[in-house]
């Protein structure tokens, strides 16, 4: 079956798309539709490859670095001074973030293998450290589907029957860690635009970029292009080069391609110039202090050494700015060591009106901060870590910053933590009467997963990356947070079983906090079961992360969790059914499920059959106090209510823009 494939059928004067989505491999498949009580279908898929050889593009990004007049030096510059440093920063995902395409930073199979989306095929290619892809001209996809959507049948008939295949050579890659991204130019100056397939580095598998990202479905993005999507915090001392906004092709410029050293020190030639004499170089030395010829993030107030981080770890725009123009020619007018408010509007709901042009935007974009911001304005999404940090009374005090937690070079590269702390020992930094009485305050035993800070205070609430991970507000566990904006409690990530009433009673016990006013179901409901059942999109998905946590560390009684987490198996969201089953395999006797999350629904659901089934026959009883009455009633766990909870579920599209 044919999934992730777009066709207009046009008949009798309507237009039907269909957006279906298959299994990596599946081949083109002819779809139909019957109108005016006749079957007629129209494809609009490429036509014969008309044979033309590879076009052969050289890379079309221009790298400025060797200018000598210009401010960037390139990290090369830096190992001769540096080299610990830099060899540090060079086995960090900040330097792969973007790389020139070559034998050693492509991590994809290119292995003569035919990848489908979207109705169309991409035949992957690579030969001599070359990498290209085939597929249908970009320019007449994009004059077929605006004719289609203008009305204009008979003309896009038309251009979908002279729409020709192009070899494209892969230039740029994006990512290293988690998955990798390719791009591919236009040919229109230095223009490059987005692969719509996602490489899984663990995973060793091409996946659809839409799949990979949180996305409703049948629902496909805009086309992504590099310069104007991505230039700004992907590489170091980039301008997209842009005429005007909205005019032209880009000639896009960058001092080096990935997050470099200079991205967090500023431009270096000046800081080169100055130590090319050596007298200076040992006075400096030898006197310990500062040299101001460059940024050192370090010596810098903790709210301005995070600023350095926030330039890119944040949603944000420049264009509230009377000369927003400037940005799209020049790139951001930021640079470390700056004051980013004075360039850069960082996106807080409760600010809004600080940008007139953002406040504009959201009233024209009803629900566009819900792509990013739980109700309460905490951030919902990976990668926005500023966003939350700004939020946080630690950071609202003037000591605290990126820097009391994360080190770019004395760190693990997958989450950049100081290696001189433990996680508890940087929150003991400035909370030092706690480290005596830290199972008086958490109420739990040492070393148990309820006693350390951030599991209590930095929550995993935040998505991406398809999986949960930290908030960066940092905040203290409340029930009444939750009943009135849905944003899990850290308490119940963990007691998945218990429900908000069973939480707020604890902490009115333990803390003092007032009990808020719950309704019937938050009282009789697990918290889990409700999120994972009830829950939005991104709350499903959240949830059911947290599942397969509890199953992999045996985190309480996690037999319940089987049924409740079986229905999502067969969720309307590509994320959430991979999340789902990677967690159900997490479960003893289903490490060996077969379904894939991107099977068709008919072998997804004969899955949540038989998941249920051999659940049922080991199911034990169920302690009524744990569940409560709403799932079961006299000790049994009960399928019908767990699917008329799902039946009920907050269906709003939910896309969370990583």
């Amino acid at each position: 079956m044919l999934e992730h494939a777009l066709f207009a059928l046009i008949a009798g004067g309507a237009v039907v798309i269909l957006l279906l989505r298959p299994r990596h491999g599946a081949a083109p498949a002819a779809a139909a539709c019957v109108a005016a009580g006749a079957a007629v279908a129209l494809a609009v898929i490429e036509p014969p490859v008309p044979g033309a050889p590879p076009a052969d593009r050289p890379l079309e990004i221009r790298d400025s670095r060797g200018a000598s007049s210009g401010p960037y030096a390139a990290s090369d510059r830096c190992r001769v001074c540096h080299p610990r440093q830099h060899a540090t920063w060079s086995a960090s995902y900040h330097r792969t973030m973007t790389q020139v395409v070559g034998p050693h930073s492509v991590l994809g199979d290119f292995d003569d293998l035919t990848l489908y989306f979207d109705g169309r095929s991409y035949d992957l290619r690579s030969a001599g450290g070359r990498y290209s892809v085939e597929l249908s001209d970009p320019d007449a996809v994009d004059a077929v589907l605006g004719l289609v959507q203008a009305g204009d049948l008979e003309a896009a008939r038309a251009e979908a029957a002279r729409m020709a295949r192009v070899t494209r050579r892969i230039a740029m890659t994006t990512g290293s860690h988690h998955y990798q991204l390719y791009w591919y130019p236009t040919g229109r100056k230095r223009e490059l635009y987005l692969l719509p397939f996602a490489w899984m580095v663990r995973e060793r598998r091409w996946l659809p970029r839409v799949s990979v990202f949180l996305t409703p479905p049948n629902q496909l993005e805009p086309r992504k292009v590099w310069n104007r999507d991505c230039l700004p915090c992907h590489a170091t001392g980039g301008a997209p080069g842009y005429a005007a906004p909205g005019e032209g092709a880009p000639d896009t410029s960058l001092a080096e391609a990935g997050i470099s050293c200079e991205a967090c020190h500023g431009p270096g030639s000046p800081h080169v110039a100055a130590n090319a004499d050596p007298l200076r170089r040992y006075a400096l030395h030898l006197g310990g202090g500062p040299d101001a010829s460059i940024v050192q993030p370090g010596r810098l107030p903790a709210p301005r050494a995070a600023q350095i981080c926030g330039q890119c770890h944040s949603l944000n725009t420049q264009y509230h700015f009377e000369d927003w123009a400037s940005t799209l020619r020049e790139g951001s007018p930021y640079r470390p060591g700056d004051d980013l408010a004075a360039t850069t509007y960082v996106v807080l709901p409760r600010t809004l009106e600080a940008s007139p042009l953002m406040r504009d935007f959201v009233r024209q974009q009803p629900g566009v901060l819900d792509e990013w911001f739980w109700p309460d304005g905490e951030i919902r999404v990976v990668g926005r870590e500023y966003n939350g940090l700004l939020e946080s009374p630690c950071y609202q005090g003037g000591a605290f910053g990126c820097l009391s937690c994360h080190a770019a070079h004395e760190s693990d590269p997958a989450d950049q933590l100081r290696r001189d702390l433990t996680e508890d020992g940087m929150c003991l930094q400035c909370h030092v009467s706690m480290a005596d009485r830290a199972a008086e305050h958490t109420r739990h035993a040492p070393g148990s997963d309820g006693s350390g800070c951030q599991d209590c205070h930095m929550p995993r609430t935040t998505y991406g990356l398809l999986q949960a991970s930290r908030s960066h507000r940092v905040t203290s566990p409340s029930v009444g947070a939750e009943a009135a904006t849905e944003r899990p409690n850290a308490c119940n990530l963990c007691h998945l079983d218990r429900t908000l009433a069973w939480t707020a009673d604890w902490l009115s016990e333990w803390y003092g906090q007032p009990v808020p006013r719950l309704d019937r179901e938050q009282r009789a409901l697990p918290a889990g079961a409700a999120w994972a059942l009830r829950g939005d999109a991104g709350l499903r998905a959240i949830a059911a992360w947290h599942f397969g946590r509890a199953a992999s560390a045996a985190v309480g009684e996690s037999d319940w969790l089987v049924p409740v987490l079986a229905p999502l198996a067969n969720d309307p969201y590509d994320a959430v059914r991979y999340i789902a089953l990677k967690a159900l395999r997490e479960f003893p006797g289903l490490a060996g499920l077969e379904v894939d999350f991107l099977d068709p629904p008919a072998a997804r659901a004969a899955a949540v059959e038989s998941i249920w089934e051999q659940w049922a026959r080991t199911a034990p009883d169920i302690d009524p106090d744990r569940l409560g009455s709403a799932l079961a009633p006299g000790g049994r766990l009960r399928r019908a209510a767990i699917a008329a909870l799902y039946a009920d579920r907050d269906e709003r599209p939910v896309y969370l823009v990583e």
